[in-house]
């Protein structure tokens, strides 16, 4: 049996991000969720990326975190560039293979922690 081809949406990127942001300024997500008038399981969708953020959503959240939508977004590029360097592909389809979504989630956690040491 093949390997799958590691795949992950754009929206899952996003909310990956944030969510590493929101870890470093430890802060939960409950809390996060109630400054932009959601419930705590809505806010976990948007950073699993089962949901996709408003434009509002992702500023709300920004000013959340003391920074803006755009370092969010920025930081979204740098690491989709580096992950289609690893073989990733960034998309925003609904990827078919479960194994390559968590392929490529394990890729991206490698980043993120080479990243932030």
């Amino acid at each position: 049996m093949p390997i799958p081809k590691p795949t992950l949406t754009y929206t899952t990127l996003v909310g990956r991000v944030v969510e590493h942001h929101r870890k470093q300024r430890g802060i939960h997500q409950e809390a996060m969720a109630q400054s932009i008038g959601i419930s705590q399981s809505a806010y976990s969708r948007l950073e699993l990326g089962h949901t996709a953020m408003t434009v509002t959503q992702l500023r709300l959240i920004a000013e959340g975190l003391s920074t803006t939508p755009e370092r969010l977004l920025r930081h979204t590029a740098q690491y989709a560039g580096q992950l289609r360097a690893q073989g990733v592909d960034v998309t925003d389809e609904k990827p078919n293979s479960a194994a390559g979504v968590l392929i490529a989630l394990g890729i991206l956690a490698a980043l993120i922690a080479a990243g932030s040491s």
